[in-house]
């Protein structure tokens, strides 16, 4: 599906029949628009965009915007669920190169957008605005989008964790938490485990901060491995999950993980105790219990970097304890389907 505007061509695309050309152009713009987010996560190669884009769990559609010269100009993707939940809502990500901002690029992008939407019965998109980024931050006001869960993103050196802190929530937990451990897993989870990692997945996207009618995915030990096996393609990870003895439940669990080719940056990919298990400080062993494996295994790290929702007081606590402190902020912003229709029509008058 091909369609100009001024001087601009929007065509849908297909990663995987790109033109070498066309693809190294993809990646450099998915760089540039990093660097200006979040400038320590500008320089990912071909195949990690790659195997990035094929994470499960998405229906996507694809556009690239390029110019009379057959430069790129924008990339956007745009994607639902593939289990038919939260079947009201479309997600869209578009990214414009500076160079080419206040054109109309995004509204011609946003337009493919509409057309899909009403062609599967959406009635709502839903999108991230970052504050270091205020072109974004502008263009989804002007649409009418409007912001709905504020997420921090916080990092601390690592050279500055207190490590007499870690050791000491590291040795308090087993008094704190009696009748529970903590195991240090390294790479994919295994099998005597995975049931019950999926179900902590589950109870994850469940209980996290999300705006009003978000519908969670029912987790599966086969969906997990093929998610976590996606991302060890080009990146490793340490997991300490909390084994509650009695019933050997999976009670809790902390990533980290760090990429083949940004090894000196630890990502924590999520941290999350089943409420049924909550109240005996898990969370805080199980952050400290990696940090310290971390430590240990994976030396000449720089940076550690999270995330939270601005309302989770509990993470945030432990968060800021450990000396993690705000970057910046990422929005989500949702915005009805009529809403883009009015903007569009008002555009085009």
């Amino acid at each position: 599906m091909t369609s100009h505007s001024a001087g601009f061509e929007v065509r849908e695309i297909d990663l995987d029949t790109l033109t070498a050309d066309e693809l190294d152009q993809v990646v450099a713009l998915a760089n540039l628009i990093a660097a200006e987010r979040e400038p320590r996560h500008s320089d990912f190669s071909t195949e990690e965009f790659l195997v990035f884009s094929r994470i499960p769990g998405s229906i996507r559609h694809r556009y690239a915007v390029f110019d009379d010269a057959s430069k790129l100009a924008a990339y956007a993707e745009l994607r639902y669920r593939d289990d038919g939940s939260n079947a009201e809502m479309l997600r869209v990500a578009i990214g414009v190169d500076p160079a080419h901002r206040r054109k109309g690029i995004a509204r011609s992008v946003l337009e493919k957008a509409l057309e899909l939407a009403r062609e599967l019965g959406r009635t709502r998109m839903a999108g991230e605005t970052f504050d270091t980024v205020p072109a974004g931050v502008a263009f989804a006001a002007t649409v009418g989008a409007e912001g709905k869960l504020d997420f921090h993103a916080n990092a601390l050196q690592v050279q500055d964790l207190d490590l007499d802190l870690l050791r000491g929530w590291v040795s308090d937990g087993p008094r704190r938490a009696e009748g529970y451990s903590v195991r240090i897993v390294e790479g994919m989870y295994p099998d005597e485990l995975l049931e019950g990692i999926a179900h902590l997945y589950h109870v994850l996207e469940r209980d996290m901060p999300t705006p009003e009618g978000h519908e969670p995915r029912i987790y599966s030990p086969e969906f997990v491995t093929e998610m976590i096996g996606q991302y060890l393609a080009v990146s490793e990870a340490l997991t300490a999950v909390a084994i509650h003895d009695e019933s050997g439940a999976a009670a809790g669990m902390s990533q980290l993980a760090r990429r083949h080719h940004d090894p000196s940056t630890w990502i924590v990919s999520t941290t999350m105790v089943d409420p049924e298990h909550r109240g005996h400080a898990l969370g805080k062993w199980l952050k400290a219990a990696v940090n310290l494996e971390a430590l240990e295994r994976w030396p000449g790290a720089v940076w550690e970097e999270t995330g939270n929702a601005f309302t989770n007081a509990a993470m945030l606590a432990i968060n800021h304890a450990m000396g993690f402190r705000h970057e910046f902020t990422m929005t989500e912003v949702h915005v009805d389907v009529e809403s883009v229709e009015r903007y569009l029509g008002n555009r085009s008058t």
